[in-house]
């Protein structure tokens, strides 16, 4: 298959060549898949793209990317006015100051009209300069934190009422009894995500949040996690070697 390969629009095929819906989702698929990162929240489709899929292969690419995020999700429209959708969890729309947008007949719009936003407009207006805000890159996660990230739904499910402070001291501990070989893994999963990082951030260094910034968390569980992640990070500890 090429992945390459752009979605057709319509028009272009005669009835005899024109393409399957099947082969239009699956070449869909193949060019949305390769934003996903595990940083991703919400997932942009262009304008074309989206009318291309009906509504079986628009759900196909909503399961495809549900099975990444571990959340449910909806289509947006941009409310920018650019020609592309947005597929991604409510939350994550609604964070740093979005706002969805019900219209009838059609898919919700989703806009983004954040603090900074509006400072800029006002001093657009007054001819004045606004610095850009620094943009903070998350942290990239350790190889304890990715075998926590892919349990965590499974500890969840099996034990309803589970506190997310006692999953995290289950798999806390299942990551300690861990065999080597599986640890190694994480480890190199863990190493490829920071070798993306630091070729896409060259400058990038963590920043520890300040204490009036971090969430309350059980002194216990708090601690346990952070020799953990300490742990984890002098095993996967990358190395960047040709």
């Amino acid at each position: 298959m090429n992945h390459q390969a752009a979605v057709p629009p319509p028009g272009t095929f005669g009835p005899q060549d024109h393409p399957s819906m099947e082969a239009i989702v699956s070449s869909a698929w193949v060019l949305l898949e390769s934003q996903i990162t595990p940083f991703t929240e919400v997932m942009a489709i262009p304008g074309d793209i989206y009318r291309a899929l009906d509504a079986g292969g628009k759900k196909f690419i909503a399961r495809n990317f549900m099975s990444y995020v571990g959340k449910n999700v909806l289509y947006c429209r941009d409310g920018t006015g650019n020609d592309r959708y947005f597929l991604g969890n409510p939350r994550s729309f609604l964070r740093g100051g979005g706002t969805i947008v019900s219209v009838q007949g059609t898919e919700p719009f989703w806009m983004i009209r954040s603090n900074t936003t509006i400072l800029e407009a006002a001093a657009a207006h007054l001819g004045v300069a606004v610095p850009p805000k620094e943009k903070k890159i998350p942290r990239p996660p350790n190889a304890y934190i990715l075998y926590r990230k892919e349990r965590h739904n499974v500890v969840r499910d099996a034990h309803p009422g589970i506190t997310n402070n006692e999953i995290s001291q289950v798999l806390g501990a299942a990551w300690n009894a861990e065999s080597r070989e599986v640890r190694q893994k994480y480890k190199e999963m863990s190493d490829n995500i920071k070798k993306a990082l630091y070729e896409q951030h060259p400058d990038y260094q963590y920043r520890p949040r300040k204490p009036s910034e971090k969430k309350r968390r059980g002194r216990r569980t708090a601690s346990t996690d952070e020799e953990i992640e300490h742990d984890s990070d002098e095993l996967a500890k990358p190395s960047f070697a040709d």
